[in-house]
């Protein structure tokens, strides 16, 4: 990390928050303690994200977060308990640090006023233990509904993310478990403030209406400001460097960089940069470092801001093309109104899903997209110094769907 940097962060450590999906797990884990044992905590130790795909809903890691429950009780006359949790964004506030998240618990059903998700708790029935029931969740006052396509939820469902959904489960499971009890739980979670907050994020553009999402993949907000990252790209650039590696997989984020893994498995892990919005810098730091291969591993949003030519892809300051990808529709063969369709999408991720249901249309959209990307990638690394007339490191693009499989693989 170069000097300066390391000098602002002796000075003003960045403090870590956590997400909204922690907020709620804490928030249901004290809200059945409170229900079944009438306890009140003062802080709940929650279990971080990611959590095995097995029938133990069990964490990847023993990681775990103490966090303040700010107040709790019994609801009278109708057998349900609550809990409320304050989000706290760390040094990096969003739209939705100093919320409360409150989740009321009981062992028999919300009213269907209450929006009831579909099934037990949208997982895989096995994922629950054996001999537990059913953990259903409900969306309350303040948690958006998703209405388009290309989330991670499906449309119809409360904008509660996957990941925090199991987080949330493992959390009141840990708490039923304490006394004893194998029985149905029902929670329902809200944000009061949700509403009000959600106009300033980009859920409207997203189709997200109606209130905020519960996120988290990972369970803990990391502030990074951008040279703090730069700076972080370039350490690691250095350091496969020293190790004598002669290929980098250069990836957007946690998720993308593993499925690189999964298909590059030989590769050494020092081989891995996340370099998340900052494309064209990655490809600049590694002029004169001697690399013979880049792999770049990135999902069709992202996908769509290379082809754009966008050195810099958050989504806040760059706008997807989405007319882009209605006019490949349509010369690719699609309809009139399925290329309308398209252009009236949100997401990069949207269309392609929607383009998914005419396969050849959308494997050909998605390799013009790609061919376009990949020439953008390479003109960045003829600029960056990183090619001469006798060396160039080979490149390759990986594109993946958001279900996790490889859409699309250059050359």
């Amino acid at each position: 990390m170069p000097d300066e940097v390391s000098r602002q962060t002796e000075a003003l450590p960045l403090r870590e928050g956590f997400t909204t999906g922690t907020a709620a797990a804490a928030a249901a884990h004290a809200a059945v303690i409170r229900l079944l044992g009438d306890k009140a905590l003062d802080t709940v130790a929650v279990a971080l994200p990611p959590f095995l795909e097995t029938p133990a809903l069990l964490p990847e890691t023993d990681l775990r977060l103490s966090i303040p429950i700010v107040a709790n009780g019994m609801e009278p006359g109708s057998n349900s308990a609550w809990a409320a949790v304050i989000k706290d964004g760390g040094d990096d506030p969003d739209a939705t640090h100093g919320v409360s998240v409150i989740v009321h618990a009981a062992t028999h059903p919300f009213p269907a006023s209450a929006g009831a998700m579909h099934g037990p708790v949208s997982l895989a029935s096995g994922l629950l233990p054996p001999g537990q029931g059913p953990v259903h969740l409900y969306s309350g006052a303040g948690i958006g509904l998703v209405t388009l396509p290309g989330l991670p939820v499906v449309p119809g469902e409360p904008a509660i993310n996957p990941e925090p959904r199991k987080q949330i489960t493992f959390a009141a499971l840990e708490a039923a478990t304490h006394y004893g009890y194998s029985g149905p739980l029902h929670l329902l979670i809200s944000v009061p403030e949700g509403t009000e907050r959600a106009r300033k994020t980009l859920n409207a553009r997203l189709g997200i209406t109606g209130g905020i999402s519960i996120l988290g993949t990972r369970g803990t907000v990391r502030p990074y400001s951008h040279e703090a990252w730069k700076a972080t790209i370039s350490q690691g650039i250095s350091v496969a460097s020293s190790l004598g590696l002669d290929t980098l997989l250069f990836s957007t984020g946690r998720r993308s960089e593993r499925l690189g893994f999964g298909l590059y498995p030989e590769l050494a892990p020092q081989c891995g940069i996340q370099v998340a919005d900052f494309a064209a810098f990655a490809l600049r730091e590694i002029a004169g470092c001697g690399f013979a291969r880049i792999i770049w591993c990135c999902f069709p949003g992202k996908l769509l801001k290379l082809a754009q030519g966008l050195e810099w892809t958050h989504a806040n300051s760059a706008e997807a093309d989405i007319a882009m990808l209605a006019q490949y529709c349509a010369e690719s063969g699609g309809s009139d109104a399925l290329a309308a369709a398209v252009a009236a999408l949100p997401t990069a991720t949207g269309a392609f899903a929607l383009m998914a249901r005419t396969p050849a249309i959308h494997d050909a959209v998605l390799r013009r997209v790609g061919s376009r990307a990949f020439a953008v990638l390479q003109a960045w690394l003829a600029r960056s110094g990183s090619c001469c007339a006798s060396c160039c490191p080979g490149l390759t693009l990986c594109v993946f769907s958001m279900q996790e499989t490889l859409l699309l693989r250059l050359p």
